[in-house]
């Protein structure tokens, strides 16, 4: 942890343990709360993904309270168009703002859904917020500090274990309030002006929704997680030659060097290239997709909300924490060693083969 991190977790520590001299501890739970919140500032698409889940079950046991999420940077644009949520508060290290926007609209229970924050913990103590559920790390290394070890002290606390899928885990945190519905299903929308942007793409591309759509993710949020380019050209030349396929490549950012480096080796197969889509076009052209490919990163995710087939190729990540268990249309490929290379065409086409049979059965 940095120097500044210390520091900042040492300040949101001290000015808690002095506001709990006044106001005692976060766990007075409300029978049939009216103002839920949760809040979750991870960077990454996926990141944001896994809590879709409680906000659906929030409003399933509580229709008529209203949600509340705390984001920055992209959240916001991955939740957007959700009808459960009723506000987006946006924090840009604006602290003191949003503990006194907290204050004044009364939150009854707030979940922190992110393992380990001190200062997101602390910004929700000191709004006053009723009851506050959060995570106790109860296996494997985390992200925690001494100063989060004190203050979840004063919540209700959820155990979160390394090496399990963590949806679930997060709508464990939703108990205090008899709010876990089991369901851990992604939900994402995106907008009707979207969806209509996409139909213009396929429709300048000779594409239709009755095509058979398949699009690949080659990239990640670094390059260890990358399969090699060459590999995804060979899987877009199987599917154009042998199953007459559309090919998507979609990604965004840093993305475009292992794009860039597929094309280069297509060989002919066409392929429409939506790199750097905003997030409601890349929504809405994943949801016509009938498979994704691709590495562990967002696409894949996108592709479980709008139950699309996908085939995710892991590398060194947990593959039991970040992706559902392998199913008939969803497929998972972990590499050996935790190197995403050691992954050979041939074990990727042998998955694929079984998301092509129960493609076929369900059609």
């Amino acid at each position: 942890m940095k120097l500044s991190s210390k520091f900042t977790n040492l300040g949101s520590l001290l000015l808690c343990l002095l506001y709990y001299l006044f106001r005692g501890r976060a766990k007075k739970i409300t029978s049939n709360p009216k103002r839920i919140l949760i809040l979750r500032w991870k960077p990454h698409m996926g990141d944001v993904v896994y809590i879709t889940p409680m906000f659906r079950a929030i409003k399933t046991r509580y229709p008529d309270s209203r949600l509340y999420v705390i984001g920055a940077g992209r959240v916001e644009e991955v939740i957007r168009h959700n009808p459960d949520i009723d506000k987006y508060i946006n924090y840009e290290n604006n602290f003191w703002t949003v503990v006194k926007l907290l204050k004044k609209e009364k939150i009854d229970f707030a979940c922190l859904a992110n393992l380990g924050s001190t200062m997101g913990f602390a910004l929700l103590y000191l709004a006053g917020i009723k009851t506050i559920s959060t995570f106790s790390l109860e296996s494997g290394k985390g992200d925690t500090s001494v100063s989060y070890s004190i203050l979840k002290t004063f919540a209700i606390t959820s155990p979160f274990y390394t090496g399990q899928y963590v949806p679930p885990q997060y709508l464990k945190l939703l108990e205090p309030i008899n709010a876990n519905t089991g369901d851990a299903h992604f939900r994402l929308y995106f907008s009707k002006e979207a969806e209509n942007k996409i139909n213009n793409v396929f429709t300048q591309n000779n594409m239709s929704v009755d095509d058979f759509i398949v699009a690949f993710a080659p990239g990640g949020a670094v390059p260890e997680r990358w399969w090699p380019a060459e590999r995804f050209a060979e899987l877009a030349k199987f599917f154009y030659e042998e199953q007459n396929a559309k090919i998507l490549l979609v990604g965004a950012g840093k993305d475009e060097g292992p794009i860039t480096a597929m094309l280069a080796v297509l060989d002919g197969v066409p392929a429409v290239n939506l790199l750097n889509q905003n997030l409601d076009e890349f929504k809405a052209a994943i949801s016509k997709c009938d498979l994704v490919i691709g590495n562990d990163s967002g696409p894949m995710v996108t592709a479980d909300a709008f139950d699309v087939a996908n085939l995710v190729l892991v590398g060194p990540t947990d593959e039991r924490e970040y992706h559902r268990p392998p199913g008939s249309l969803n497929r998972v490929l972990k590499g050996t060693d935790g190197d995403v290379k050691n992954i050979t065409l041939d074990m990727a086409k042998k998955e694929i083969d079984v998301i092509l049979s129960n493609l076929n059965k369900k059609g």
